[in-house]
């Protein structure tokens, strides 16, 4: 859910390599995370989420909705 999520929210303001360049990530890393791809940690999707501009709690509610 964080990875659909993710790939929407970074659609409507950056690139790929916008984002990577923004986490001190690679662009393959950032399409791996929004793909889903379990070697993807849970960290990096986190600050992927909040460099888009979410917020704790939104995230918290694609966390939860994802239950």
């Amino acid at each position: 859910a964080l990875s659909r999520h993710l790939k929407e929210r970074r659609q409507q303001s950056m690139t790929q390599t916008e984002m990577a360049e923004k986490l001190r990530s690679s662009q393959p890393r950032i399409a791996k995370a929004e793909n889903g791809d379990a070697s993807v940690s849970i960290e990096l999707l986190i600050r992927a989420m909040l460099a888009t501009g979410a917020t704790p709690q939104e995230i918290g509610q694609v966390i939860a909705q994802a239950g």
